[in-house]
């Protein structure tokens, strides 16, 4: 875990934060289960002031790590392009994996599989960002959630899909994950798509409005546990609320791919993998944990 952003009197509240966080991954399942299996290290090099850059609001800091916001050009994408700073405060300690911590407000984060993660460490949501982003650095986790603005540009062919939780289905009979399916559950699963996407289009129209207008982050926070509420309202009393099928919307896609299940901490700000992700969580704790078979 590496801090950005943190002066050196603000050390203190990096390690607590640090701490905090880790709690958090190591009480959500299947970390839960695993958490003999991690060792953790946390490092923050003492930055000349305090935050991490966000150029979209003219803001700019020589953070040791070079984290930042804006990354391309979504106000909540937080990376670094820094790798060889980020590397040599790395190095300090033995590392496999590695997750920032932005000493922000601000929701943000970004992960890539096998690179790094990147949490808003300061952020209502710090628990969640933290979680999920690293999921995608982790696992190889792919975002299940489609209705959010993002800077990626649809492929010219579909194709399965690499990430082990969400699927293209191009195949029905050879699902990725059929192992898990009850025999005789609908594929594509039923789920009330209309009614979600109803709601999430005018949500993304007033969260885009308050993030052009630099809405206060208790408002936005404030937005954020509604539309969390609204969905789990929603999900709650559907037939297939606790089904493994294959529900369409997935991948910033609405209709090219599918999801495991109908929620899931890789498609909304909920605090539980599905089992697909799950499975994959521990596949890769196994590589890394397991002595090979002689």
């Amino acid at each position: 875990m590496l801090g950005d952003g943190y002066n050196a009197e603000e050390h203190d509240a990096f390690i607590a934060k640090a701490r905090e966080l880790t709690d958090i991954l190591l009480s959500t399942s299947p970390f839960k289960e695993r958490k003999d299996d991690f060792n953790i290290w946390a490092l923050a090099p003492a930055a000349r002031e305090s935050g991490i850059s966000r150029p979209s609001l003219d803001v700019y800091r020589d953070s040791p790590i070079g984290a930042t916001y804006d990354a391309f050009r979504s106000v909540r994408y937080v990376l670094t392009f820094d790798n060889k700073s980020m590397r040599r405060v790395a190095s300090s300690a033995p590392y496999e994996f590695i997750e920032i911590l932005t000493n922000t407000e601000v929701y943000g984060g970004g992960g890539i599989y096998g690179l790094f993660s990147t949490a808003a460490a300061n952020s209502y949501w710090a628990p969640y960002l933290f979680v999920h982003e690293f999921g995608h650095h982790f696992a190889g986790l792919a975002d299940e959630y489609y209705t959010s603005p993002v800077e990626y540009l649809p492929p010219d062919e579909i194709v399965e899909p690499y990430e082990p939780n969400v699927t293209a289905l191009l195949n029905p009979d050879d699902l990725k994950w059929k192992h898990l399916v009850t025999e005789g559950t609908q594929l594509p699963t039923l789920w009330p798509k209309e009614q979600y996407e109803e709601y999430m289009h005018e949500y993304q129209k007033v969260r885009a409005e308050m993030r052009a207008n630099d809405a206060p982050e208790h408002e936005m926070d404030e937005l954020f546990i509604e539309a969390r509420d609204f969905v789990e309202n929603l999900f709650s009393d559907v037939e297939h609320n606790d089904a493994i099928g294959a529900f369409q919307g997935a991948n910033y896609d609405a209709k090219a791919y599918y999801r495991s299940e109908m929620n899931c901490l890789m498609f909304t700000r909920t605090d539980y993998f599905c089992q697909v992700c799950s499975d994959a969580i521990e596949r890769v704790i196994d590589e890394y944990s397991r002595a090979p078979e002689m």
